[in-house]
């Protein structure tokens, strides 16, 4: 007996590739129990509700604390199932199914778009690659010596595919001191100018975690905040919205410009991570920001240690439980450099395979030092998910 298996089993592609001869309901019946989530939940669920789902194919376990309470309530399903359940729900319980759906397809598809002022920048397709422009004197890889260094490496750039350009005034190595917001807006400020008088084209970014760095960037131009400290300002949000503009929000343990490896201890990381951005996420909404306006970011290296880097690597996809296009920053970074024994000069290639699992995992966004390198490992990988990408005619 010969048996084969289809690799993906979404029902557009299972339409694509059958035609005609597989009706459409067939297709959506077969997507829907192509593949099961553990769903977790951390509110109450009915008993009715549970009842439900398991009724229609659903696993369902609850998890306890050490004095014995239900903490968590882990469900075991495919689409199918839910849809099943979905069919004869009423009341609270229709609430519930829905809810789990609507995970369930964050889970299968990350985020389409996100909006940048008065742009929206596609997300669909190959992810977008964020090119790093430090105008530093401290930064541990390549910086910018002045404003027209930094609009020369940003043009440069965006030559070589960058849609946005991420400009930051302010080290987090725990081996540089922190600077006043004087001085960093004194840096980032005129580069900002600068960029948008070179009209390159790139939604412009500021990597800041200060509400008055913030509100100066983004009053000059900038699309876009990068905040590495999880809003630690809780000015911030307020900033971003005033201006109707986008922001990444970052999952931080600990402070930025200290190393305190004692206190970066997880039980379970990315619970942890998941929980962190949902809550710092909710008080960006709270504060005006738009929710197609939101970015999230592990924060890997930042508050953690090796073991707990390679965990989130490993776990990535679970980050999509949240909803918001994922950005990915792992371009030379130490961890990487600790676990093959090697420099940042050295990084470039664990750096691309490390972009290359959260790609794979959902991560719409990839901050980098080496654009050209990163651009054309996501084409690449674009082209595999749509092997009916034109093809290019080489070069020389």
């Amino acid at each position: 007996m010969h048996v084969r298996f289809l690799a993906r089993g979404a029902a557009a592609e299972l339409r694509a590739r059958y035609g005609g001869a597989l009706a459409a309901e067939d297709a959506a019946r077969l997507a829907g129990a192509a593949e099961a989530l553990v769903l977790v939940v951390r509110d109450p669920v009915a008993a009715s509700a549970l009842e439900l789902v398991r009724g229609c194919g659903a696993e369902v376990a609850r998890a306890g604390g050490a004095t014995g309470e239900i903490t968590e309530t882990l469900i075991a399903t495919t689409r199918g199932a839910l849809d099943r359940a979905r069919a004869s729900a009423h009341g609270e319980d229709a609430a519930f199914v829905a809810a789990l759906i609507a995970a369930f397809e964050r889970a299968a598809e990350p985020a389409a778009s996100l909006r940048v002022r008065d742009r929206v920048l596609d997300l669909r397709g190959e992810a977008r690659v964020m090119g790093i422009v430090n105008v530093t004197p401290d930064s541990f890889h390549e910086r910018a010596a002045g404003v027209a260094e930094a609009v020369a490496q940003a043009r440069a750039m965006v030559a070589d595919g960058a849609a946005i350009v991420d400009v930051g005034g302010q080290s987090y190595s725990a081996a540089s001191g922190r600077i006043s917001a004087d001085e960093e807006r004194a840096r980032v400020v005129p580069a900002v100018r600068a960029l948008l008088a070179a009209r390159l084209g790139a939604v412009l970014s500021i990597d800041t975690y200060t509400a008055a760095v913030a509100d100066a960037a983004l009053a000059a131009g900038a699309h876009l905040v990068n905040d590495c400290s999880g809003l630690s300002d809780p000015a911030l949000p307020d900033v971003v919205a005033k201006h109707g503009a986008a922001l990444v929000v970052m999952h931080l343990k600990g402070r930025l410009n200290v190393r305190e490896p004692q206190t970066y201890v997880y039980r379970d990381a990315l619970a942890e991570i998941v929980d962190f951005l949902y809550e710092r996420t909710e008080r960006a909404v709270r504060g005006g920001v738009a929710r197609d306006a939101i970015v999230v970011d592990p924060g890997l290296e930042f508050g953690k240690e090796p073991p707990t880097d390679l965990e989130i690597l490993e776990r990535f996809g679970e980050l999509r439980a949240l909803g918001y296009p994922i950005l990915f920053a792992s371009s030379r970074k130490t961890f990487i450099g600790r676990v093959l024994g090697l420099p940042s000069s050295e990084l470039l290639a664990p750096s691309l395979a490390t972009a290359t699992i959260g790609i794979a995992a959902g991560a719409r966004i990839v901050r980098v030092h080496d654009v050209r390198e990163t651009v054309r490992l996501v084409r690449m990988l674009a082209a595999v998910r749509d092997p009916r990408t034109p093809a290019a005619e080489p070069r020389g």
